[in-house]
């Protein structure tokens, strides 16, 4: 998520809009073709010893269905890869491994989960997306794992302009055209098509507020290690997911996520008179604006020292090729940018608070490392415990 935001964001700081299909596969893993699947391993190099084994897993399989104590006939299962078994994931990533070669524009895959983009300035670019989507239709087809033409949606990220607003359409039997969406769930976060993650941050908060109150009332009396542990574990990790991606950076948006933290803090009777930089204090619980900063740095961290895939982080961060100034060895180029939405994002936000890192941080030998040596870098930070301040670089 973090490499298509960065996309998206590029092509928004350069005047474009991108327009995003969102694609669906009817009944994804029900429908893999056995015969198509073993047709593809074969050709990836697969022996042919596993593959017979892999026919012999497929084939001959039944099921029923059992309802009220009573069950239907058995039918015999001609297609699919069983799904909570071992193989069943690695067999369906063979098989749609080379969806994104039959197309130009730039497409992302996650399990099931699929969503192709381009950057439109012309005419040209929603002729050329749509063509891409006519190949993958080809493309479903001829392998008969077929898209779903009501769930898949287009959306137009930016400020829609004539050319960005021409109708997608998919071909299946009929010409169906594509419904327009303004806000989409993509791998668990909501995004809009202005990218300012409002419905996501909201639907957090609620999440968070709801699991903090079925703690108030399970539990009667709170002391400060067990409202610990529940919040870790339960409360603060919904306010946390792909945050590098939604990131806020608006004071109203900061203080509607760290509210929730401020009012789940006071549920502790021993503390709820103290205010909330001395309650985080007791309970030596950072401020989530805090942790957002040093989970970008975490994420830095990963992305150049490889534990990232490589092909997928490719360009987001670029090494400064300047070495005379002072830092340390591993320093960012910074990225310049003309809107908000750009500046913000994780390759240009990250650059400043990376470079000022001491050396023996960035070149930790782990993550465990790297983190441990980051807090003891940023341990007298203002931005622990009061939320207002601004990160001291």
């Amino acid at each position: 998520m973090i490499r298509v935001m960065d996309d998206w964001t590029k092509h928004l700081d350069q005047g474009r809009t991108v327009n995003v299909i969102y694609l669906d596969f009817m009944k994804a893993f029900d429908k893999v073709s056995h015969e198509h699947l073993l047709h593809k391993l074969c050709h990836l190099g697969v022996h042919h010893q596993i593959l017979d084994w892999i026919h012999d897993f497929l084939n001959e399989r039944s099921q029923m269905v059992v309802c009220n104590n009573k069950m239907s006939s058995m039918k015999e299962v001609e297609s699919g890869v069983p799904q909570g078994t071992v193989i069943g994931p690695s067999s369906f990533l063979s098989f749609v491994n080379d969806l994104p070669e039959v197309v130009q524009s730039s497409i992302y895959m996650f399990a099931d989960d699929t969503k192709m983009f381009r950057g439109i300035v012309n005419n040209y670019d929603s002729l050329q997306l749509q063509s891409d989507i006519d190949r993958l239709v080809t493309w479903s087809s001829t392998w008969r794992l077929l898209f779903n033409p009501n769930k898949c949606k287009v959306m137009t990220v930016g400020r829609a302009k004539s050319t960005s607003n021409n109708t997608m359409t998919l071909y299946d039997g009929s010409v169906i055209s594509l419904e327009r969406s303004t806000l989409e769930k993509d791998l668990g976060i909501l995004i809009d098509c202005q990218l300012n993650f409002t419905e996501h941050m909201f639907a957090a908060a609620k999440k968070a507020n709801g699991i903090m109150g079925v703690i108030r009332r399970t539990f009667t009396h709170l002391d400060l290690k067990c409202f610990s542990l529940l919040y870790k574990s339960l409360v603060r990790p919904q306010l946390e997911y792909g945050v590098s991606v939604w990131f806020p950076h608006k004071m109203k948006d900061i203080e509607a996520i760290e509210r929730v933290q401020k009012r789940a803090t006071k549920q502790i009777k021993q503390i709820k008179h103290l205010s909330y930089s001395d309650r985080l204090k007791k309970l030596n619980l950072p401020t989530l604006r805090y942790r957002r900063h040093r989970g970008d740095m975490i994420e830095v961290f990963k992305i150049l020292h490889h534990i990232y895939d490589s092909d997928v982080c490719e360009d987001i961060l670029k090494l400064s090729d300047n070495n005379k100034t002072r830092g340390h060895s591993l320093k960012l180029h910074a990225q310049q940018s003309r809107l908000d939405i750009r500046k913000f994002s994780f390759a240009v936000r990250v650059v400043k608070p990376w470079n000022s890192l001491p050396e023996e941080v960035v070149t930790a030998p782990s993550v465990q490392a790297f983190e441990a040596r980051l807090d003891k870098a940023w341990n007298d930070q203002p931005l622990k415990f009061h939320y207002k301040e601004d990160l001291i670089l």
